[in-house]
C-alpha cells in the first residue's frame, strides 16, 4: 500500500509542482495586485470624501456661528419683552400683558404663567388642579412637604433594596405600608400604594393586589406619579392583569376596555410615550382574554375593542407644554433650586411635530427661590423663516447645500427643507440652545465626486480584467500543461503495455515452436496419433497468438495514421449483415475456446451502406474483445443488428463486469483503460480499441456508445448512417405499401 502511494505521488510530483508554481508566481501576485489597487482606490476615495467633509465641517462652524448669532438676537427680543412685564412686578406680572406678547411678537406662539407647581394663572381657563396633576403642589409652599418628600426617599430606597436585592418581598410591603403612615402628600401616598400593589403581585397575591390597586383607583384617580404619569392608568391595567390571574375573565376584559377609553380620552395631556407604553399593554393583554371559553359574547367584546382601535391619539394641546412646564418648576421647587434671571429651553417632539419651549423662574417674596415661572412656546416655523435665508444669503454658498437644525437624537427639527439623506456635516450650537446642531446636506453629488466616482469604477473594471486574463490565462496554460503531461504518461504507459502484450504472443509462439521442435524430434517414441493431437494444438496456438499479435500491431498503425491524418478508408456498397456475419464468424472460435456463447441477431431488411469493411470490421472485433475481456462468470455476447430510421445500428453486449458511471465519459480517450481487478488472469490492453472504434465509426458518419451497470454488464452501440438515395427510396416504398405490412425477417444464429 505504502509502496503504490509513493509510485502514485511520484506520477503526480511533476503536476503538484507546476500547480505550486503558478500558485506563488501568479494567483498569489494576481490576487495581492487585486488587493492593493483596491486598497488604493478605497483610500483616495477616502481621503477625497474626508477632504470635502473637511470643506463642509468649515461651512458648519460658520453657519452655526451665524445662527448663535441670530438666536442670540431673537433671544433677545424675548427676554427684553418678558422683562418690561416683570418689571411692575416680578412676582406677579400682568395677564393683559402676557396676551399682548402672545399677539403682537411673531416668533412666540403661546405665553404661559404658572404661579406655583399646579397652579395655572395664564392663560385663563387652563388649569391643572381639575385634572389632579399635582394635587399636592400648593403644599411646597410648606416646609413640611419637603420633609414628607425625604422620607418618602428614603423608605422607598429601603423598600427597593428589600425587593430587588433579597427578595423579601414582605419586609418591602411593609416599609412601603410606612410611607402611608408617614406622609400626607397625595402623590406620595398613591405612588406607595402602586409600590405596595407591586409586590403583593410578586408575592402571588392576586386578591389582596386586586383590592390595593381598586383602592388605588378610588382615591387617587387624578394624581401622577414623579414622571408625571396617571397612577389611574397603571391601576386600571394591573386590577385586569389581577382579575386575569383570578380567572374572572368577563370582568378583566371589562376593565381593560374602560382602560382603553380612559388612555384614549386623556391621550392629549400624556406624552406620546407614555401613550404608546399602556397601547401595547393593552394590545398584548386583550387577545388572551378574548379567547377565554368563559367569556360570553366574545363578537361583542372583540367589535368593542376594534372600535377603539380605528379612533386615532388625540392632538397634543396646550396642556400638555403646561405639563411639562409644571414639571420643571416642580423640579426646581423640590431641589430647593435658588432664582436666576435666565432663559432655559426644552426641545422635543409631540404628535411627530418639534416644538421649542423657553421659560424663566420667578423669585419668592424675597427673591432667593423660585416660586413660579413664565414659559414662551416659539414659533418654529416663523424661527425658520427668519434664520436660514439670511444666513445663506451671508455666507454665499451653493444651492446644492441645505440646511437643517437637528435635536440631540439626530431628529429635524428645522431647516431650509426636510433632508432625506445623513449630513455630510454637522456643529453643536452654543448655549442656551446647545441641545440644537446645525445639519449641512448636500442635495446632489459633486462634480468632483462624480467624476472621482467614473475614475474609481473605471479603474476597478480595469483591474477585474486584468486579474481575470490572468488567472483565465493561468487555467487555460495549466489545463494544457496538465494534458500534456498526462498524455506524455499515457503514451509512456503505452509504449509499456504495447512491449507487454508484443511480448506476450512472441513467447507464446517461441514456446510453442520449441515444443514443436522437440516433438518432431522425439516423433519415432510417441504414438502416431498422440503426436497429431499435439501438433495440432501447438499449431493451433501459434496461429491464435499469430493473429492477435497481427491485431495489436493493426491497432498501432491505424492510431498512427489517425493521428497524423493519413489514415484513408476505402468506402464501397456494403452489405452491413455480411459484414456482421464475416466478423462474428471470426471471432466465434477464439471466443468460444474461452467458453463463452456468440448469439447474432439479425433484423432484416437492412439496406447497403457505404462503408470501409475492413474498418468496420475491426470495430466488430474490438468490441468483441473487450466484451470476452472484461466478462466473469456469465460468459455470454450478444451482437445484434436492426435499422433505425436512416441508420443501420449495430450492439454488442455483454454480461461482465460493467463499467462505473464516472469511467463512462474516459473510455474512449486515447491510452485509457477501466482498472481490472489486481487478480484477473487475463491480460489488459493497450488503451486502443475503443478510441480507434470510435474515430473510425465517426469517419464514416455515424457515432457510438455505451450503456452499462456494474456488475450487470455493458451494451455498446453504434451507427452507421444509409445514403440518401436508399432513404428516399425506403421512404417511397412505405408509402405505396402502407397497406400491406409484414413482420421483419429476424435471423438468429448461435
Amino acid at each position: 500500500m505504502l509502496n503504490t502511494f509513493f509510485k502514485t505521488f511520484k506520477r503526480r510530483w511533476n503536476e503538484i509542482r507546476m500547480g505550486l508554481v503558478f500558485l506563488g508566481l501568479i494567483i498569489i501576485p494576481s490576487g495581492l495586485l487585486g488587493y492593493f489597487s483596491w486598497r488604493a482606490i478605497e483610500n483616495e476615495k477616502l481621503l477625497s470624501h474626508e477632504r470635502l467633509e473637511e470643506s463642509y465641517s468649515h461651512f458648519a462652524r460658520l453657519a452655526a456661528r451665524e445662527i448663535d448669532e441670530e438666536l442670540e438676537n431673537v433671544e433677545k427680543r424675548w427676554d427684553s419683552a418678558v422683562k418690561k412685564i416683570l418689571d411692575d412686578d416680578e412676582q406677579n406680572p400682568a395677564l393683559g400683558d402676557l396676551e399682548k406678547l402672545a399677539r403682537t411678537e411673531p416668533l412666540i406662539a403661546a405665553c404661559f404663567l404658572l404661579r406655583a407647581p399646579g397652579r395655572v394663572a395664564f392663560p385663563p381657563g387652563l388649569s391643572l388642579r381639575e385634572e389632579g396633576a399635582s394635587p399636592e403642589a400648593v403644599e411646597l409652599e410648606n416646609e413640611s412637604y419637603l420633609r414628607e418628600h425625604e422620607i418618602f426617599n428614603t423608605l422607598v430606597t429601603r423598600g427597593e433594596e428589600l425587593e430587588y436585592l433579597t427578595y423579601d418581598l414582605i419586609g418591602a410591603i411593609a416599609a412601603y405600608r410606612e410611607i402611608l403612615s408617614s406622609v400626607s402628600s397625595p402623590q406620595l401616598r398613591g405612588m406607595a400604594e402602586s409600590y405596595i400593589g407591586r409586590a403583593q403581585m410578586k408575592q402571588g397575591d392576586w386578591t389582596t393586589a386586586l383590592s390595593t390597586f381598586q383602592n388605588l383607583l378610588a382615591n387617587y384617580p387624578e394624581v401622577r406619579d414623579l414622571n408625571k404619569m396617571y397612577l389611574r392608568f397603571l391601576a386600571q391595567y394591573q386590577i385586569a392583569v389581577a382579575l386575569d390571574n383570578l380567572e374572572r375573565d368577563q370582568e378583566a376584559v371589562e376593565v381593560l376596555f374602560r382602560f382603553n377609553q380612559d388612555l384614549l380620552e386623556r391621550s392629549d395631556v400624556i406624552s406620546p410615550l407614555q401613550y404608546s407604553f399602556f397601547l401595547d399593554q393593552i394590545r398584548n393583554l386583550a387577545p388572551r382574554l378574548l379567547v377565554s371559553r368563559q367569556l360570553p359574547d366574545r363578537d361583542r367584546y372583540q367589535a368593542q375593542f376594534d372600535a377603539l382601535a380605528e379612533q386615532s391619539k388625540k392632538h397634543i394641546r396646550e396642556k400638555y407644554f403646561v405639563q411639562l412646564l409644571d414639571r420643571k418648576l416642580y423640579e426646581m421647587v423640590i431641589a430647593r433650586q435658588k432664582y436666576k434671571a435666565k432663559f432655559l429651553y426644552v426641545s422635543d417632539e409631540a404628535d411627530g411635530e418639534p416644538f421649542l419651549l423657553g421659560f424663566r423662574s420667578l423669585p419668592d417674596p424675597a427673591g432667593i427661590y423660585t416660586t413660579g415661572l413664565i414659559g414662551l412656546q416659539i414659533d418654529l416655523g416663523q424661527l425658520s423663516r427668519k434664520l436660514f435665508p439670511a444666513i445663506l444669503r451671508n455666507l454665499k454658498f451653493s444651492e446644492r447645500v441645505t440646511l437643517a437644525i437637528l435635536n440631540e437624537a439626530g431628529d429635524y427639527i428645522i431647516g431650509t427643507a426636510r433632508p432625506a439623506d445623513k449630513p455630510i456635516a454637522t456643529r453643536a450650537l452654543n448655549e442656551p440652545f446647545q441641545f440644537w446642531q446645525v445639519a449641512v446636506y448636500v442635495n446632489e453629488a459633486q462634480p468632483v465626486s462624480r467624476h472621482w466616482d467614473f475614475l474609481s469604477t473605471l479603474s476597478l473594471w480595469l483591474i477585474s480584467l486584468l486579474l481575470l486574463s490572468i488567472l483565465l490565462g493561468a487555467y487555460i496554460f495549466i489545463r494544457r500543461a496538465r494534458r500534456e503531461a498526462h498524455l506524455s504518461q499515457m503514451k509512456s504507459t503505452f509504449v509499456s503495455n504495447v512491449s507487454h502484450e508484443l511480448r506476450t504472443p512472441l513467447a507464446s509462439i517461441k514456446m510453442m515452436a520449441e515444443l514443436l521442435e522437440m516433438q518432431l524430434t522425439g516423433q519415432s517414441a510417441a504414438p502416431a496419433e498422440r503426436f497429431k493431437t499435439r501438433t495440432e494444438n501447438y499449431l493451433s496456438i501459434i496461429r491464435r497468438e499469430c493473429s492477435r499479435l497481427s491485431r495489436l500491431i493493426e491497432n498501432v498503425l491505424d492510431f498512427s495514421k489517425i493521428e497524423r491524418g493519413i489514415k484513408q478508408y476505402n468506402f464501397e456498397y456494403e452489405d452491413p449483415a455480411m459484414m456482421l456475419r464475416m466478423a462474428v464468424e471470426s471471432f466465434r472460435p477464439h471466443a468460444e475456446e474461452q467458453g463463452f456463447v456468440v448469439e447474432l441477431e439479425i433484423v432484416e431488411p437492412l439496406a447497403e451502406v457505404l462503408a470501409d469493411a475492413d474498418a468496420i470490421s475491426q470495430v466488430i472485433l474490438n468490441l468483441l474483445s473487450n466484451a470476452v475481456q472484461y466478462s466473469d462468470e456469465v460468459k455470454e455476447i450478444r451482437v445484434r443488428a436492426y435499422r433505425h430510421e436512416s441508420h443501420v445500428t449495430i450492439e454488442v453486449a455483454d454480461r461482465g463486469i460493467g463499467i462505473a458511471a464516472s469511467e463512462i465519459p474516459k473510455i474512449f480517450d486515447d491510452f485509457y483503460r477501466v482498472n481490472q481487478r489486481l487478480n484477473s488472469p487475463k491480460p489488459g490492453g493497450m488503451g486502443l480499441g475503443l478510441t480507434l472504434a470510435r474515430q473510425i465509426v465517426r469517419a464514416h458518419g455515424g457515432d457510438i456508445s455505451v450503456r452499462s451497470e456494474v456488475g450487470k454488464g455493458s451494451t455498446f452501440t453504434f451507427t452507421l448512417p444509409l445514403p440518401e438515395s436508399v432513404v428516399t427510396e425506403t421512404a417511397l416504398d412505405g408509402e405505396a405499401q402502407n397497406t400491406l405490412r409484414t413482420s421483419p425477417r429476424v435471423e438468429i444464429a448461435s
